[in-house]
């Protein structure tokens, strides 16, 4: 029997589903899947439902990776090649010592799955946020963890203790995303010292879901030190490269390894050639220049987000990532409607119940059309609203 525990402190009892039950997909694909549909009928979509990256042409990737192709395709250590690690580790986390922790390289979305895979067992508790990235949830029910949500709009340090003191289950590991994924948000990583001393003492293992923390537009500083954390970042986003699937964490060298394995159970590698590639493009000055563009880029558009969308619309005031969180009446309705004219979005209920009354939207498109797209969104919105 499995239970899942809701951070209302109700529990859903569910009996233990079959593998093929168990795996299930980004629900954000759906959605993609329905925008390019209607573009492939010839209708113009204004494409705001995934952290896809048009608008930002990476050309040094693209000439590396011509580069590197032209080499034998072999096989690679499933941990990842070692002159990647080392840029990995030398651009991402320069203070962290390589004698404790060690660095794995797979698909970000991949490694949510396997940090979680790492450290626990079946039946194990894990506290995930609401609202949080929906790989969280599906990965803890593959796995068979018993899932708590925490509320992520709330004070972290607060909405954990909170969760621990209405649901008497202490955590095994705890998923923390910062900055976050919908919410556009995030927070000094100092304000979360407390509630993590705590919890690694106590021996919980904290998960930390770093995607974004490149693309921070108000100078807010997500970092924080942990000599046990595992901490997983992106290729994709900072460098606006999502299709070549290259992720890292870094974690203690025995979860590692157990990463590493899961790596080779599944995929063996990733592919030798990227590899090779952005080991090249991280050692080189474009590609902080490249970052830099991206974030200057990104600011300006949520400066225009948010001087077309009234400020009590917003969930929260985004101030970094790729997103932001549209307050609806129905989010279903709302993404129905706005899709019937040609504006897509994700409903905020994908992330958690939090979210349920919300639209994620994402910046990250073609930057020509951003002003056109970001026209259509709102005066649909002003239509939904109306209606």
């Amino acid at each position: 029997m499995k239970i899942s525990v809701t951070k209302d402190n109700s529990m859903h009892s569910n009996l233990e589903k079959s593998w093929a039950d168990r795996i299930q997909p980004q629900p954000m694909f759906d959605v993609l899947e329905r925008a390019v549909t209607q573009e492939q009928n010839g209708q113009y979509v204004a494409r705001m439902e995934i952290g896809d990256t048009p608008g930002f042409e990476n050309s040094e990737i693209h000439r590396l990776l011509q580069q590197f192709s032209a080499e034998p395709f072999r096989y690679s250590p499933s941990s990842g090649e070692t002159i990647l690690k080392d840029a990995v580790h030398e651009s991402q986390w320069p203070n962290f010592s390589e004698i404790d922790m060690s660095v794995t390289i797979a698909p970000a979305n991949f490694l949510i799955t396997a940090a979680m895979a790492s450290a626990s067992s079946p039946g194990d508790v894990v506290y995930l946020p609401d609202p949080g990235f929906p790989s969280y949830v599906l990965a803890a029910n593959f796995l068979n963890l018993q899932v708590v949500y925490y509320n992520s709009l709330e004070n972290l340090e607060y909405s954990i203790q909170k969760s621990i003191d209405e649901t008497s289950l202490f955590p095994k590991i705890v998923m923390v995303n910062n900055p976050s994924n919908p919410l556009g948000f995030a927070i000094e990583g100092i304000k979360l010292k407390g509630i993590m001393d705590f919890l690694e003492g106590k021996g919980a293992q904290l998960i930390f879901d770093e995607t974004y923390i490149n693309l921070v537009y108000d100078g807010t500083d997500p970092n924080i030190h942990s000599k046990t954390a595992i901490r997983i970042r992106s290729f994709s986003k900072e460098h606006c490269a999502p299709g070549l699937r290259i992720g890292y964490a870094l974690a203690p060298k025995n979860l590692s390894k157990i990463m590493s394995n899961f790596v080779s159970l599944s995929i063996s590698c990733a592919p030798k050639f990227i590899q090779l590639a952005l080991a090249k493009y991280l050692k080189s000055s474009e590609a902080q220049v490249f970052t830099q563009n991206v974030k200057h880029e990104m600011k300006n558009r949520f400066k225009l987000l948010q001087e077309n969308i009234p400020r009590d619309l917003f969930l929260i005031q985004p101030n970094s990532t790729f997103y932001a969180l549209i307050q609806v009446r129905d989010d279903v309705q709302a993404f129905e409607f706005l899709m019937n004219r040609n504006v897509s979005t994700c409903p905020g209920s994908k992330f958690g119940k939090q979210s349920s009354h919300s639209l994620r939207i994402s910046l990250a498109g073609n930057a020509q059309s951003f002003p056109k797209d970001l026209s259509m969104l709102t005066r649909g919105l002003d239509i939904y609203s109306k209606s």
